[in-house]
């Protein structure tokens, strides 16, 4: 056959580049059709998606190309493997690992028939393509066209297809100005993919919860639908969700949220499993202190390796976030200009320590400082601290965690931002993304129709004002007692996610629970003080206070 012949179209028996012989046509999409092939070289049958010509853009060749390459690292059970991309006489072909099953989306509507979901099938499902998306997201790549209709349904497992080629069509679209988005599903892309175009990890978030959200409402959305508009329990046509715990519902709702940050990453969405409630810990933000030191560090000293992070200051919060290096095995730290790392906070003394390196650990050995040097696992001064990498040590009211990040690096931007975001000293979050996120449990709980309550927890010195300035001693305890509240909190109320806390003053802070009713939460937080109590100093009380959630009631009023 001539290359100008045309090789006519491909049906069963069709040998593609005298290897891959059709077996028959599995569906056509919008950039291509895919058949069942036999592989004559390996002897397995193979999936083959033949882009067509008048589908194809400038460009998409090595797209693909590049795509293909990436997709081979993924190698996950929830992921169709990608073998290889070839050209041929109908245009490039990629060959996929076939999955013997149906599509989610006929899945779906074979459900509806009979009933809906179970909710250990939506369970198991739901779990499986959130763990594919994730090893898709760790790899830095994209889907782009997330939907039931690319997920295939197993006897045994959930697996997302057509992985490898939506991204860049996406992509090539986004960098086009005021182009419509390419290469996905308008009903199932977030806001601002619907606006701007373009895929990202956060559109196929938002993509992975409308699919959860058809298989409770067994409909097909409507491009720009919002399922948060009105209440969950009006849209349904099977009541799923009643078998399911809150936070797996608030996942779904979470995913859905028209902002990109506010949508949990598919590592952290889960659902109940009681062999992971024991072995998997809540999946909290933290903040990421880099990689650790490698054996070389342990045996010489290089420069620059490490350095010392500011997280908290009491009374310059402006110096938060930044970053000395440690360049050299022993350096001087204090408030005064001469020396080699100067904190300009007036609770650290002008010669406040030595920060000396150790075979391999760092010592903060304190050289007669006003207000002392404190360790995270007491209330004593301290003489000497050790530091291991991503521990953290205080120097009057200020505290500074070891890290392995360079200044103005990508982990450093990100530690910024974590800060930004949270308390240095306890980890809560702070006022105004508190506001945010106690709004969004209101709206949470409005939409699934469940009570709220918010927990408000206070210390108390003896004969002092909470209002007061807070000694060092409170607030290490205020520390140790917040974290411990939302860890217990968590547990109490078999989490899956992150409970919302936040700080709301020198030594006070809160804590939201959606689904227990009054009597329920009440019982929670006598739990939770009656513990923390034994962990505080003789001389420091906690107290708790509960507030309950009306319809209509603002985040303010439940936090002051």
């Amino acid at each position: 056959m001539s290359e100008d012949e045309s090789p006519g179209p491909i049906k069963k028996r069709t040998l593609i580049n005298d290897r891959y012989e059709i077996k028959q046509s599995l569906g056509k999409g919008g950039m291509g059709e895919v058949f069942l092939a036999y592989d004559r070289s390996t002897q397995q049958t193979v999936a083959l998606k033949v882009v067509r010509d008048e589908s194809r853009l400038p460009g998409d060749d090595e797209a693909l190309r590049q795509e293909a390459l990436l997709a081979r690292q993924v190698g996950h059970p929830n992921v169709c493997r990608v073998h290889d991309l070839a050209p041929s006489q109908w245009g490039p072909i990629l060959v996929m690992e076939h999955i013997p099953g149906q599509t989610l989306h006929t899945h779906i509507r074979r459900k509806k028939a009979t009933g809906g979901y179970k909710a250990d099938e939506f369970r198991k499902i739901a779990s499986e393509v959130c763990a594919g998306l994730a090893a898709i997201h760790a790899q830095g790549l994209v889907h782009g066209d997330l939907k039931p209709g690319n997920v295939m349904v197993t006897d045994d497992r959930a697996v997302i297809l057509d992985f490898g080629f939506a991204q860049e069509r996406a992509r090539a679209a986004s960098r086009r100005p005021g182009a419509p988005p390419d290469g996905g599903t308008p009903n199932y892309m977030a806001p601002e993919r619907l606006r701007s175009g373009g895929a990202s990890a956060e559109d196929d978030l938002y993509a992975l919860a409308l699919t959860l959200w058809e298989m409770w409402t067994c409909r097909v959305p409507e491009p720009g639908y919002k399922p948060r508009a009105k209440p969950m329990r009006q849209q349904l046509m099977f009541d799923v969700p009643a078998s399911l715990s809150i936070d797996e519902v608030k996942q779904v709702f979470l995913g859905l949220s028209p902002e990109p940050a506010a949508r949990p990453p598919a590592r952290h969405v889960r659902f109940f499993n009681p062999s992971q409630l024991t072995t998997s810990p809540v999946p909290r933000e933290r903040l990421n202190p880099g990689p650790p030191p490698g054996r070389a560090q342990s045996m010489q000293f290089a420069p620059e390796t490490q350095a010392l992070l500011v997280t908290y200051a009491t009374n310059t919060p402006e110096i938060v976030g930044e970053l000395y290096s440690l360049d050299r095995p022993e350096m001087t730290l204090g408030r005064q200009t001469t020396q080699d790392i100067c904190l300009p906070e007036p609770t650290v003394s002008g010669g406040h320590a030595v920060v000396r390196w150790q075979g391999g650990t760092w010592l903060l050995r304190d050289t007669g400082s006003t207000n002392g040097t404190y360790a995270d696992h007491d209330y004593d001064r301290k003489q000497e601290v050790t530091l291991i990498h991503g521990g953290e040590g205080q120097v009057g009211e200020l505290r500074l965690k070891l890290v392995t990040f360079r200044p103005s690096s990508r982990e450093h931007t990100r530690a910024r931002e974590y800060l930004a975001r949270r308390d240095g000293l306890t980890g809560l979050l702070i006022r105004d993304h508190l506001m945010n996120s106690i709004n969004s449990e209101c709206a949470f709980a409005e939409w699934v129709e469940a009570p709220m309550q918010v927990a408000r927890y206070e210390l108390r010195g003896p004969n002092r004002q909470v209002s007061d300035r807070p000694t060092i001693l409170e607030m290490l305890a205020l520390r140790r007692a917040a974290g411990r509240v939302v860890e217990l909190t968590e547990m109490l109320l078999t989490s899956l996610m992150p409970v919302v806390a936040g700080r709301t003053g020198p030594l006070k802070f809160v804590v939201s629970m959606v689904g227990p009713n009054l009597e329920e939460a009440r019982h929670v937080v006598e739990q939770v003080v009656a513990q923390v109590r034994g962990m505080l100093p003789d001389t420091i009380e906690l107290v708790a206070t509960l507030v309950k959630w009306e319809p209509g009631k603002s985040a303010k009023s439940l936090l002051d």
